[in-house]
């Protein structure tokens, strides 16, 4: 399993724990079923595990078959494993959650949970931290706020920075981490948003704690960059009416699992149809690209 999806469903079970709308036991029942599943229909276990079907595409089937069926917050984890995984590794990925919303359970029967992740490299920790802060910063409505929490971490990483003291401490691994999270906690009680103390607490947590300026700088590029995945730039030959603009939004909120507002410019050098580019994401389905494509079948069949 990618550790990026093991720090997406770190702070998908941190949610479940904290809000108490769902239990660790009804999640662990919910992957099971799924796992269950797929061992069970070869036709869904092929769709899902076929790399020729675009991981959006695999991730819509799944969610248009489990919606309403199980906790929101397993769909959550299960459609962003589809979008990260390697498709053929998608079986054993969702046996993998199993056994780890297992742990939880039997941690949480036991009166408490494990903080601490396994140890991982630097590559392997950032890749947790960037999992986890996808899970915080696409339950951000507001874009605002996501403005607030760029600004907070930059902070945080500047009061590190300059505190050779507090430095050592919370990278100190002598230190049970349980104590390292609650010092870090202490120091961002009530000062920050809520998602800002979470992912500055899980950077302890994520298996690698050195580096605490520089890691806290990553989580601030990872805001800056969650901006730029709300914003949708759209070039189109005609202006879209307000109903076109709203089913767009809703149709790339989808896509992109987040708020979208939409910023588009007409262009008559488009011919017809629509360019998207959201973030990282490039949807072309204007006619010129379409024209483009039928262009080169031609001459590859010629």
């Amino acid at each position: 399993m990618l550790e990026l999806v093991r720090g997406y469903f770190t702070a998908a079970l941190d949610s479940v724990e904290r809000d108490g709308d769902q239990s660790f036991a009804g999640v662990l029942g919910d992957l099971s079923a799924v796992d269950e599943l797929l061992i069970a229909s070869e036709p869904l276990r092929v769709a899902l595990t076929d790399p020729s079907i675009v991981a959006s595409s695999r991730a819509a089937v799944l969610e248009e078959l489990l919606a309403g069926k199980i906790a929101i917050q397993a769909l959550r984890v299960l459609t962003y494993a589809v979008a990260w995984e390697r498709a053929a590794e998608l079986p054993a990925t969702v046996g993998q959650l199993v056994e780890i919303a297992d742990f939880a359970r039997q941690s949480a029967e036991d009166g408490g949970r494990e903080v601490a992740e396994p140890p991982a490299g630097r590559s392997g920790a950032l890749e947790r931290l960037r999992g986890y802060s996808d899970w915080e910063l696409e339950s951000v409505t507001d874009p605002a706020e996501i403005d607030e929490i760029e600004d907070e971490l930059f902070r945080l990483a500047r009061i590190v920075e300059g505190s050779s003291e507090l430095r050592h401490a919370l990278a100190d691994l002598e230190v049970p981490v349980e104590r390292r999270v609650a010092l870090l906690s202490e120091l961002v009680s009530t000062k920050v948003q809520d998602a800002t103390a979470r992912l500055a607490c899980y950077l302890v947590r994520a298996g690698r704690p050195r580096d605490i300026a520089g890691t806290f700088n990553y989580l601030a590029e990872l805001a800056a960059r969650e901006r730029g995945r709300r914003v949708a730039h759209v070039r189109a030959a005609l202006e879209l009416s307000e109903d076109e603009r709203n089913r767009l939004a809703a149709a790339l909120g989808r896509i992109v699992r987040r708020p979208v507002e939409l910023r588009v410019t007409i262009d008559s050098s488009v011919i017809g149809g629509i360019e998207v580019e959201v973030g990282d994401t490039v949807i072309d389905g204007t006619l010129r690209h379409r024209l483009e494509q039928l262009r080169e079948t031609l001459l590859q069949r010629a």
